[in-house]
């Protein structure tokens, strides 16, 4: 089983990935958020920008405003998260159509993208004037979106022109080295790019894609840094942003493939397909965020941006790209942009690379082969505690490596390891050696009470499971009036107060350690001396009968309070020899149970209660079995419990005897020194 689930994550590598990535987000959920620095701050289009300045998109006029706007305050970079492919006047599609004609006409293939004619398009004035903002802000960054597709079948042509090549070679990597020469070291490859208008490309200090890749579950935890076009290799919008803001020339930013970025003295560690794991902030707008409105209309701090990486997009409802992270579903995408800024400037790198395969295999060798050699030779609940300790002592290692390290340990399979060995263990010991005291427990658990069952299953020789003859001590509970009172009520009602009485009544019981045979509606049947040995089961018996008539006093009380009919109930006792065992229909039902004359006797006496006008009686025998001195008025029980008085009351004759039968109650005594909570007692 060890080496089965060892190379597991060679056999079903994508189900891991996805088990891997749930365990990374419960990671980030039990780390919580935590403070982003104040190095990077917000510019948010959202809800109130709307409602003062319009709906979006706005005129580049009101953009090249904002542009002054934050650039006034001379921060360190500014990054658009805004794709500027269209000039300001719209475009009409049968404009487009007739572009493509006449570029057929000229001998061009027609099913070229029109971007280039976009892009040709005459500009408005507005342009010129976000263009200039572009230029007098400085070291400003727009996004380049590029189309990766799933497939060849859907890779479209990307008829870059020749001045957008000349701006793509000059965003591109200059240096890129080449470690690894393998098929899963190949970066994304886009096959089309939507080209920024060449006046603004020529104003803005960089360009960077804003491809994402979201994994199966829909979640965004990965960042593509690098994305291929033809020869050339195109940096990811964050990453041009941070490199901006450490003031690193581009030529002293290295690519190398299937590693990551190495961006002066910092390296970027990623996947072989050049993706960085994001360690988020938290949930949105944990950074530093002010209102473009507040912007435009110089609402804010004279230097809230200065020195900054100012991050500029939409966050209104309906208007911005909106994405999953571990810790939201409704994630603004300029946020996740910022975050990757702020990994790259703290170097807050989380790394899980190739080395997580050989530490996986040897975690769960290392698990599997020790907890195998070892739980056979401990106990159940040692074995337990083990595994219990073993795997939240892992877990929290791991743990608290990714929050002081942020390195990822594998977490799935290690545990499953440790989880999966414990339980073909405590299976193959259950088959082997606690068969017997497993179906002890089974047979009486629903009987007596649980220290009785802990020590039948410790000492299997003290519980007989067949069927034999025992002098025990039977009580009879049953309510007065029950069948009229049910019949006037609703079922809801009754059933409610049912239970209520029921389970007030068998806690009694289970703590005079007396086996529980049955419920018949609204009677308790229970008895003393089975399966366990009690020599003073007539004792137990008795001093049950007076708690549970204290127990239901206290229920009475409740009852009035809370307006419900009042219950009573009469308790019958007698001891004698019966019939006790497993009695029932062979693999349908089986009960363990008592049959008799002397069972019967002590539900006759119960009858009687409501008679002569005593909740509790009890037989002679039942008497006799306690101490009573035969022909006294009354005798004084003295033991470890607090003292009772048995009142002799007078010979009757049942119902189905002939021989006449003594009856007595009891009354409790006073609270004396040798008193004591009534606790579990067996011997």
């Amino acid at each position: 089983m060890t080496i089965g689930l060892a190379s597991l994550s060679w056999l079903v590598p994508a189900a891991l990935v996805r088990l891997n990535n749930e365990a990374l987000d419960l990671q980030f959920r039990l780390r919580g958020e935590r403070h982003p620095g104040h190095n990077i701050a917000l510019v948010l289009i959202d809800e109130k920008s709307l409602k003062e300045i319009g709906r979006w998109p706005w005129s580049r006029d009101k953009q090249a405003l904002l542009i002054d706007r934050i650039g006034a305050q001379q921060p360190a970079v500014i990054g658009i998260d805004i794709i500027y492919a269209e000039p300001e006047d719209s475009v009409d599609f049968r404009d487009i159509g007739k572009g493509s004609l006449d570029a057929q006409q000229e001998g061009q293939p027609g099913n070229q993208p029109v971007y280039p004619l976009r892009a040709r398009l005459e500009t408005s004035d507005a342009d010129e004037r976000f263009a200039n903002s572009l230029g007098r802000a400085g070291k400003t960054v727009l996004t380049l979106p590029f189309f990766v597709p799933e497939s060849e079948a859907t890779a479209l042509s990307s008829g870059t022109s020749e001045t957008m090549s000349e701006t793509l070679k000059r965003s591109e990597f200059m240096v890129v080295k080449q470690t690894k020469e393998s098929e899963e070291s190949r970066p994304y490859e886009a096959t089309a790019v939507l080209p920024v208008l060449s006046q603004f490309a020529g104003r803005a200090a960089a360009l960077g894609h804003v491809y994402r890749l979201p994994d199966h579950d829909g979640v965004t935890r990965r960042e593509v840094l690098a994305l291929r076009h033809g020869d050339a290799y195109a940096p990811s919008f964050a990453l041009e942003i941070a490199r901006l803001y450490l003031g690193h020339p581009r030529e002293h930013m290295a690519l190398v493939l299937g590693d990551g970025v190495k961006m002066g003295e910092i390296f970027i560690p990623t996947d072989q397909k050049l993706r960085m794991l994001v360690d988020y902030v938290g949930r949105d707008r944990r950074f530093p965020w002010v209102s473009a409105t507040d912007v435009i209309h110089q609402r804010i701090q004279p230097d809230f941006f200065r020195d900054r990486a100012v991050l500029v997009g939409t966050a209104a409802l309906g208007t911005y790209d909106q994405l999953s992270t571990p810790f939201s579903a409704n994630f603004p995408g300029v946020e996740k942009n910022a975050t990757v800024v702020e990994n790259i400037l703290h170097q807050r790198f989380l790394t899980a690379g190739l080395w997580t395969g050989p530490v996986e295999f040897g975690l769960v060798l290392l698990f599997g082969f020790g907890l195998t050699f070892t739980l056979p030779r401990m106990r159940a609940v040692q074995g337990t505690w083990l595994a219990a300790i073993l795997l939240i002592g892992y877990a929290g290692v791991a743990q608290g490596i990714f929050v002081m390290e942020g390195i990822c340990l594998p977490v799935v399979i290690p545990a499953s390891t440790i989880g999966a060995v414990f339980m073909v263990t405590s299976v193959l010991n259950y088959v082997l050696k606690e068969r017997q005291a497993r179906e002890i427990h089974s047979m009486f658990a629903r009987y007596v009470s649980p220290r009785i069952v802990h020590e039948l299953v410790e000492c299997p020789s003290k519980a007989t499971l067949g069927g034999q003859r025992r002098e025990l001590t039977m009580l009879f509970v049953d309510l007065v009036g029950f069948t009229a009172y049910s019949e006037h009520r609703p079922a809801e009602d009754v059933v409610e107060q049912l239970n209520e009485y029921l389970s007030a009544m068998t806690e009694v019981i289970f703590r005079w350690d007396g086996t529980l045979d049955k419920f018949v509606g609204d009677e308790i049947v229970v008895f003393w001396g089975a399966p366990l040995d009690q020599p003073n089961h007539a004792e137990l018996a008795v001093r049950c009968a007076v708690e549970l008539r204290t127990r239901l006093m206290d229920l009475q009380t409740m009852w009035k309070r809370q307006g419900k009919p009042i219950l009573d109930n009469g308790l019958g006792i007698n001891t004698g020899v019966v019939v006790v065992g497993n009695i029932g229909a062979e693999g349908k039902k089986i009960d363990y149970t008592i049959i008799g004359d002397q069972v019967n006797l002590a539900a006759r006496v119960q009858g009687l209660t409501r008679t002569l006008g005593h909740p509790i009686l009890l037989t002679e025998s039942t008497a006799s079995k306690i101490g009573l001195a035969l022909g006294s008025d009354s005798t004084e029980i003295r033991s470890d419990y607090r003292p009772m008085h048995l009142i002799p009351l007078k010979v009757v004759t049942v119902k189905g005897r002939q021989e006449p039968v003594a009856l007595y109650t009891v009354a409790p005594g006073t609270k004396c020194s040798g008193y004591s909570e009534p606790e579990a007692r067996a011997s």
